[in-house]
């Protein structure tokens, strides 16, 4: 029999098995988190719906109910950024508006049970948030939370491989109370050390200029796409929260570092309106990029939703965590250091051999991480001005 549960968003979600064999038990989670908000009338307010379970299981389809105020009114394209692994679903989002407005998200597994080859078909659902889809609305009047709580009616169902991966599945239907959604506000600030220049104290912006930065983020955590690429943008950048020193991020956000060092979103957003279900509170914040080592405050940074809360990396050698973390520019700035061509975290003999060396003198490509000033050519300048001077240097981001 169908079993009910009345938790909270956040909370664990008990699916029941039905087995004729044994009843399995799994848990799973959705919540909300704020990808991009304008903070103006007309302009794009977008979140991201996210999942989790306890264990690694095979998701065959889901339905959730996300509710909305009348702040907001539907966008042109309700729905993108679908997880990777859709083109084994039937997936649509519509609008309904009974009881109240809400958009209802459906995904339906085309390829239920194995593969020809035995292999799990679908979505993989881990102990990982992972995303299902952005969900984006126009904002008609600006409010906090837009009421974007998951109500009492609001049903959520998830149907999962069991155990042994048959096509005879678990399956549940819950329902959660209100959930209010905390905004916290956040402007961070840094400087990538291969395009920064000390004589015009902000980043040269050649892969903007020559239309060399895509449109998609290259950043797993977030892998989004964009329509454009904001102006003055130097690249893309991750933007992480943790809750502790060396846990999880409980926040992502590909985002895009423009000249001035300003971190800005996709409508040229300095300041960043965070749903979060952890709430007003002091999180680490952490700031990672493809081929420079990545940094994290030097302490936990409060933040809050009446008030925009800006983080500074670049004034000094302090504001990040660890020793000696960053590069000391010769203006008396600071930036993130240049030279990791492999992302591993680490600047060593393996980001010039294995990274520069093939690619120097070749057709440069977004690609090819070994462009260490960002100038839109892979040659000596790279390897000689920025790996070299911080070989051996490694990411204190634990």
């Amino acid at each position: 029999m169908m079993k009910k549960m009345l938790r909270s968003l956040g909370g664990s979600l008990l699916l029941l098995a039905l087995s004729a064999a044994a009843v399995l038990a799994d848990s799973a989670e959705f919540r909300l988190v704020v990808s991009t908000n304008s903070g103006t009338v007309g302009g794009r307010f977008c979140a991201d719906l996210e999942i989790k379970g306890s264990a690694v299981r095979t998701l065959n389809s889901l339905t959730v109910d996300v509710p909305y105020g009348v702040e907001l009114t539907p966008a042109v394209t309700v729905a993108e950024n679908w997880f990777s692994g859709s083109s084994d679903y039937e997936i649509s989002v519509s609008k309904i508006s009974t009881p109240v407005t809400y958009y209802r998200v459906l995904v339906t597994g085309n390829k239920i049970g194995k593969t020809s080859s035995g292999v799990p078909a679908g979505f993989a659902v881990t102990g990982d948030w992972q995303r299902v889809v952005t969900l984006c609305w126009t904002i008609a009047t600006l409010k906090n939370s837009y009421q974007m709580d998951m109500l009492t009616y609001t049903d959520a169902a998830a149907f999962f491989n069991n155990a042994t991966n048959n096509p005879v599945a678990d399956l549940t239907e819950w329902e959660t109370t209100t959930h209010n959604l905390a905004t916290v506000k956040l402007a961070a600030k840094a400087f990538l050390q291969g395009p920064y220049d000390v004589a015009t104290h902000a980043m040269t912006t050649a892969l903007y200029t020559n239309a060399l930065i895509p449109t998609t983020s290259v950043y797993t955590y977030d892998p989004r796409v964009v329509s454009a690429i904001p102006a003055g943008t130097a690249d893309w950048v991750m933007l992480q929260l943790r809750s502790s020193l060396a846990g999880p991020p409980v926040y992502s956000h590909s985002c895009f570092l423009r000249s001035d060092g300003q971190l800005i979103d996709a409508e040229g957003v300095e300041s960043f309106d965070i749903m979060t279900l952890e709430g007003e509170k002091s999180y680490y914040v952490v700031l990672r990029q493809r081929n420079h080592l990545a940094v994290m405050s030097a302490a936990p940074v409060a933040l809050d939703a009446a008030t925009i809360t800006a983080y500074d990396f670049t004034t000094a050698q302090n504001k990040a965590y660890g020793t000696n973390p960053m590069k000391a520019m010769s203006d008396g700035r600071f930036a993130l250091k240049a030279g990791d061509g492999n992302g591993d975290g680490g600047v060593d003999a393996v980001d010039l051999n294995s990274a520069w060396r093939p690619n120097n003198g070749t057709a440069w490509s977004y690609a090819k991480y070994a462009d260490y000033n960002l100038d839109g050519g892979i040659d000596a300048i790279d390897a000689n001005g920025y790996w070299r001077s911080n070989n051996g240097s490694a990411t204190q981001v634990p």
